[in-house]
């Protein structure tokens, strides 16, 4: 079960990084003009390097599985690509034709390191706005640029994002965009080697996207984790937070499936008590035009859309017609200053469409199965025998033919249970119903990572441990079948 797990991770994993659409203009709320602007383009990168979606699709993967957090405040063996980004490589035509590739990177603002103290990043903030300041004269920006420098590749951060907020004006901060380049130059010990056809295309702005090219490609790329979280991950039990609410994806699950569970499990229950004695019937009924009336209702059952199930059983029972039961929810709206006994009641009365809804596929198909299994069962030879030292028909069913026939019926104990709970969502989303089904379609419309992983590896684990609740039973009902 445990490899099959991680199996199941990769595999969702894979999907949604395949899957078309980008995460953080999805989550940011932003369509693809967004990236037209500088504003937009570094809320959108701020993001990604926040939920490490600029790292590496391997690296991205280790950090979830575990047990190593591989975060920015994970463990001091690794290093992160904190302030990663990607040059790129520019063609720029020369006057003669000749294609040359520049070495450029999209100007950007650029977090503090961790680590800076508060004292230092106060201190730098002040620095760099003498900096800006075009007024100041020579001796406050030396007094500056002297307080910067001694800072080291710490400043690096500040003096780039001065830098990303005069990209957008180069004509009236060509001053200021030398200050800053002078003091890149010191602090990063290199001279700039522009490309003068470039320097002829966009002025100013080559100097800005050469230093940050450079910046990706040569500083602040990599530093080593503080170490205040070293363990994080799936292997941990750490499922991560919410992208947007920073909520515990762990503690939202489980405030759902308190919800889900106790549904998909009364569901489950109630299609065997329910599908067993119809498959039963049908068998004793065979050939008879009950058993015929009794298969096509159970067909028809079974081939009615779930949804379109929900929202029958909400128009008749609802307030549109009957009006006999509530359809919205589990509770009403006032449910919290009720007592114990009309809480409950209350609850009762909200969870009969849900749970009707969930049931009524399940115990169709398998009262078939009962059926074809005993059907199978009672033309032994073992069943002829009893029936030929003159036992009852009643003796016959019960005693000799009901456990072997509800061998099929037990296998698929094991996919019925994950399905009502991952069908949940269809179940969940009619009825407005706070589950983890919900809770699932909910994440995939935000393409939150997090939660998507969280429910779908929830429901592969499902999957497995019916598999092993069904061998178990196999057990059980049969004697033969014994785990040696």
């Amino acid at each position: 079960m445990i490899p099959t797990t991680f199996g199941v991770a990769f595999v969702v994993f894979s999907l949604f990084h395949l899957a078309p659409g980008d995460p953080a203009l999805v989550m940011m709320g932003s369509g693809g003009e967004m990236n037209q602007n500088s504003d937009g383009a570094s809320r959108i990168d701020t993001f990604r390097r926040e939920h490490g979606l600029d790292r590496s699709l391997p690296v991205q993967f280790l950090n979830y599985i575990g047990p190593f957090n591989l975060d920015r405040d994970g463990h001091p063996w690794f290093s992160t690509p904190y302030t990663e980004r990607v040059a790129e490589l520019v063609e720029v035509t020369s006057e003669s034709g000749e294609i040359v590739e520049v070495m450029e990177g999209v100007p950007l603002p650029i977090a503090y390191l961790p680590g800076t103290i508060s004292a230092d990043r106060a201190v730098m903030d002040d620095a760099i706005a003498v900096i800006e300041n075009n007024e100041a004269g020579e001796a406050a920006w030396a007094t500056a640029a002297e307080t910067l420098l001694a800072k080291g590749e710490e400043a690096l951060p500040a003096l780039f994002t001065s830098l990303e907020a005069v990209s957008m004006s180069l004509d009236r901060e060509g001053a200021r965009i030398d200050r800053i380049a002078s003091m890149l130059a010191k602090a990063m010990d290199y001279g700039p080697e522009l490309n003068e056809d470039r320097v002829a295309e966009i002025g100013k702005g080559a100097l800005i996207r050469h230093w940050f090219g450079h910046y990706y490609t040569h500083g602040g790329l990599r530093v080593q984790n503080t170490g205040a979280s070293k363990w994080g991950g799936l292997m941990v039990g750490d499922l991560g937070d919410e992208m947007q609410s920073k909520e515990s994806v762990a503690a939202e699950l489980w405030l759902r499936l308190q919800v889900t569970v106790p549904l998909s499990l009364i569901s489950v229950i109630l299609s065997y008590l329910i599908a067993l004695p119809l498959g039963i019937f049908s068998v004793r009924q065979q050939g008879t035009v009950l058993d015929g009336i009794l298969t096509v209702v159970l067909f028809v059952l079974y081939s009615i859309p779930t949804f379109w199930a929900g929202l029958m059983l909400i128009l008749v029972f609802g307030a549109t017609w009957l009006d006999w039961l509530p359809v919205l929810g589990l509770h009403d709206k006032d449910a919290a200053n009720m007592d114990t006994l009309p809480w409950l009641w209350d609850l009762f009365l909200h969870s009969i469409l849900p749970i009707a809804t969930l049931t009524y596929g399940s115990f169709a198909y398998l009262s078939r199965q009962m059926r074809a299994g005993m059907l199978d069962v009672i033309r032994q030879d073992y069943i002829r025998t009893a029936r030929a030292k003159g036992m009852s028909e009643r003796v016959v069913i019960y005693k000799h033919a009901l456990r072997n026939s509800m061998i099929p019926v037990i296998t698929l104990l094991a996919s019925i249970l994950p399905i009502l709970i991952g069908g949940s969502v269809i179940v969940e989303k009619v009825f407005n119903i706070p589950g983890m089904g919900m809770y699932a379609f909910e994440g995939l419309l935000r393409r939150d990572f997090n939660i998507i992983m969280a429910t779908t590896l929830f429901v592969g684990v499902m999957t497995q441990f019916g598999i092993l609740l069904s061998d178990i039973t196999y057990s059980i009902v049969d004697p033969r079948i014994r785990n040696e």
